[in-house]
């Protein structure tokens, strides 16, 4: 018997001693942009889902589970450390650059805590939380890894999905290998079944981050097939799932051939909501009643399926509706264990898990997204600058830059009843604030009124904005209202590596003497402010003056978020037609973490006075 075993061994005789029984092995299985309703057991009437529902019959099911982020990385961050992701180190996505860190080292994470207890402990899928030795999984606690360090690969030849050129993104503890051509789902069963079998004697924790049903959408024939009568892209992503529960049963029946299942707690969720991407071909999942989705603080963003289950030993069968977050894994698996751990911000669910009339262990849990809060205390939830990326319904920048809903009344989030309770809004606010990663920018201020002889002008653009962030067709250019701090409101028009060109026409020669553009910098969405505005101006709009530049200065801080009015003066200009460049960087700067990446430009409100 080798050392290793040997001390497992012996930490395994001392734990079943001081215990009266042998500690459980884990497993969390950890899925990518699903649905919030994307599981039979959970309502959909068009999934194949027998083996997830299975855990379901045989554990207990949540129905007010929450990520403690709608984004990849801070929610995976919060999971394995039992914090929110501000304090976990990481609010925003991890880069998918080799070279690049992650989470901070000193955060310690469950398998750490395990793998100190005696605890083999595994990866097995998609990492995004670190590109470097130190904070890749080997540098993380775990004592195997296999995987993709990034935010998404092909599932064929294991490079980055995203741009290129030869990004190719698949490790084993580690160190680069090559599988070409075989199926990414299917290794990471192989390898999860490999972990298990070489860990059946001694207690093991395995993440297993299944990459599914994240894009690129690429399923097997056998569930294109079975789901081809659905309408797109719904059947892809269907197929997707079935994908993920084939994966699931299969790793069950592992479970089962070992005589490990009855000792062996098995927790399933999602990350955060399903994606409305355009590499996700606009959506395919569902969010059922609720608003929003991946990206968004509404309840489609955050609110997620979870399931807890250990056959003889968790309640079978049984729904908890109490609120409950993936930070509180941690410290539910230290509990189920045996472990003292401090210093957890998750709670232990042991209790609600096996008492269902037990209250939730959150009074009030608070979420920051890039420029979006949310607060919610009780059946009580605002949301600060929210976001929807599905539309359900428009959102007034202004009206609704504070959105309140009563979840036990109304889940949807349909309606804002700010207006209707301001005594409600004022205390969550400043319960909110209380926060040590809120700040005095977080509250909303009403739009700048401006004044402008451009108002409601006819404008004309070159190149068309993105059409997520058309800006209303262009028309809030010329609205008299400068955008606020939050690139989705509606007000902001985005361009990815373009520019800006617009030509206004004023209906009759004018004097000019002010040309006023808005810009943006959000540094952690990939926004800069531009390298320069020209303006020029024409009688009958064929013949142009000599454009003036004004140069931009560059705002070297990946973390302010911040709007500018770009300001061009000038005395004895008159003229009908004013046309406006806005020159985006188009790369992201060097010392940006995605360095030669499309740069976005974000503008708002061309004012002429």
């Amino acid at each position: 018997m080798g050392k290793r075993n040997l001390i497992g061994l012996i930490l395994l005789v001392i734990c079943t001693a001081v215990y009266g029984q042998e500690r459980p092995n884990v497993i969390i299985i950890l899925t990518d942009d699903q649905g919030s309703m994307d599981l039979n057991s959970y309502g959909a009437k068009d999934l194949h889902t027998p083996n997830i529902d299975q855990l379901a019959k045989e554990g207990v099911k949540f129905t007010q589970f929450y990520a403690a982020a709608p984004l990849c990385s801070p929610s995976r961050a919060a999971l394995l450390t039992g914090l929110n992701p501000h304090a976990a180190g990481l609010p925003n996505n991890a880069s998918s650059m080799k070279g690049v860190a992650g989470m901070p080292t000193d955060r310690v994470t469950i398998a750490e805590s395990l793998k100190e207890a005696g605890y083999a402990t595994g990866h097995v899928g998609k990492w995004h939380m670190g590109f470097t030795p130190e904070t890749m999984p080997n540098g993380q606690g775990f004592d195997y890894s296999f995987g993709h360090m990034g935010g998404c690969i092909d599932n064929y030849s294991h490079f980055f999905y995203w741009n290129g050129p030869n990004r190719h993104d698949l490790y084993e503890n580690g160190k680069e290998i090559w599988e070409d051509g075989k199926y990414f789902p299917d290794l990471m069963a192989q390898k999860a079944d490999q972990f298990v079998l070489e860990n059946k004697d001694k207690p093991f924790f395995l993440y297993y981050a299944i990459n599914l049903p994240h894009y690129p959408l690429q399923p097997t024939s056998l569930w294109r097939e079975y789901y081809k009568d659905l309408p797109q892209p719904r059947s892809d992503y269907a197929a997707f799932v079935s994908t993920i529960d084939e994966r699931v049963g299969r790793l069950m029946k592992t479970l089962e051939a070992q005589g490990l299942r009855e000792n062996t707690i098995v927790i399933f969720q999602s990350d955060h909501g399903h994606s409305v991407e355009s590499r996700a071909f606009g959506g395919g999942g569902s969010a059922g009643p609720f608003r929003g989705a991946k990206m968004s603080l509404f309840e489609g963003g955050i609110r997620v399926p979870a399931i807890v289950s250990q056959p003889g030993k968790i309640p079978q069968n049984e729904e908890r509706n109490q609120m409950a977050l993936n930070i509180d894994w941690f410290a539910t698996i230290m509990d189920y264990a045996g472990i003292e751990k401090a210093g957890l911000e998750g709670k232990s669910l042991k209790p609600l898990i096996e008492n269902k009339s037990t209250s939730t262990a959150h009074k009030v849990f608070r979420w920051k997204q890039g420029v979006s809060w949310a607060i919610r205390k009780g059946d009580w939830k605002l949301i600060g600058f929210p976001r929807d990326p599905v539309n359900k319904s428009p959102l007034d920048p202004d009206r609704d830059a504070l959105f309140l809903s009563n979840l036990k009344t109304d889940s949807t989030e349909m309606n804002n009843l700010a207006q209707q309770f301001p005594e409600k809004v004022e205390e969550l606010l400043n319960e909110y604030m209380k926060w040590e990663f809120a700040k005095d920018e977080d509250i909303p201020v009403k739009r700048e009124q401006l004044t402008s002889i451009a108002k409601e002008a006819p404008i004309n653009l070159k190149i068309p904005p993105n059409k997520r962030y058309s800006g209303n067709g262009g028309a809030s250019l010329t609205d008299e209202k400068l955008g606020g701090r939050q690139f989705n409101d509606g007000s902001w028009l985005g361009f990815e590596e373009n520019d800006l060109v617009a030509t206004i026409d004023l209906g009759e020669v004018r004097q000019i003497e002010r040309v006023m553009v808005g810009a943006m910098q959000n540094a952690e969405s990939w926004i800069f402010f531009p390298k320069y505005m020209e303006v020029s101006w024409s009688v009958d709009g064929k013949s142009f003056s000599k454009p003036i530049r004004v140069e931009v200065d560059e705002l070297k801080d990946p973390g302010r978020k911040t709007v500018k009015r770009i300001t061009m003066e000038e005395e004895n200009i008159h003229g009908r037609f004013v046309k406006v460049t806005v020159k985006n960087i188009e790369k992201c700067p060097k010392w940006h973490v995605a360095a030669g990446q499309k740069a976005w430009l974000f503008v708002d409100e061309i004012t002429i006075q």
